[in-house]
């Protein structure tokens, strides 16, 4: 069962098969696919959770978009897709600057029809996804999260979800704090040298865009400490 307030998605359990959570895309369909491959992803059984960013400065952001549509694949907002967003419904060229410059060239070859659609699809992206592992919540937002308790994003304002699109304090400060009501929260966003750990908030973007590994995270491999990384 999937539930979906205004900016918040809710994922039962799954199961009879495994759910991952997968770094920044920024355009690697094809990296994406081997990676799957890898792991023996079953696409009738297993999930796949993005922390967001699955455009730009690769070579298949439009693939990477299609994703949207497979059933097995759900994804929370990043601020590369913002970027479109603002881009393409604000028209404004301080906008389209910004994109441009952090890797949205790509749109320059397709029809204004065609980015319409994807801003009006990747405008009903939720913020934030939590989703059940048994007894266990395990929580999905793009950048960062500093609010006390996991709940308190369901009354959040626009600048806190700012925030879980574009911060990177807790990482530059080395803040350990502990999110209530939740028992992992993994984000990308930030290139970090291994998947880091702070409090109950978890790092995994190691820069595929830029020639580093494209993490796949295990939720059940995780939670069962055989798939943990280095902690910070």
């Amino acid at each position: 069962m999937t539930v979906q307030t205004e900016n918040h998605q809710l994922l039962a359990s799954n199961p009879h098969g495994r759910d991952f959570v997968l770094a920044d895309l920024h355009g690697h369909r094809s990296q994406l696919e081997d990676s799957l491959a890898e792991r023996a992803f079953d696409p009738k059984r297993d999930r796949l959770l993005s922390v967001g960013d699955l455009i730009d400065r690769g070579p298949d952001s439009l693939g990477c978009l299609a994703l949207l549509d497979e059933p097995w694949f759900y994804a929370v907002r990043g601020n590369h897709e913002q970027m479109l967003i603002d881009a393409v419904q604000d028209q404004n060229s301080l906008a389209w600057s910004r994109w441009l410059m952090n890797g949205g060239n790509w749109a320059l070859d397709c029809a204004d029809a065609q980015l319409q659609y994807w801003a009006e699809r990747l405008q009903a992206l939720p913020y934030s996804l939590t989703v059940s592992h048994g007894d266990h919540r395990i929580g999905v937002c793009h950048a960062q999260y500093r609010l006390p308790n996991w709940d308190d994003r369901l009354s959040a304002g626009d600048y806190d979800r700012a925030d879980w699109m574009w911060g990177r304090s807790r990482l530059n400060s080395g803040d350990r704090q502990t999110v209530a009501g939740v028992d992992w929260i993994f984000h990308g966003h930030t290139i970090v040298p291994s998947v880091a750990q702070l409090g109950n908030s978890v790092f995994i973007d190691r820069g595929a865009y830029n020639g580093g590994p494209l993490v796949l995270v295990s939720i059940k491999d995780w939670l069962d400490g055989t798939d943990r990384y280095q902690s910070l």
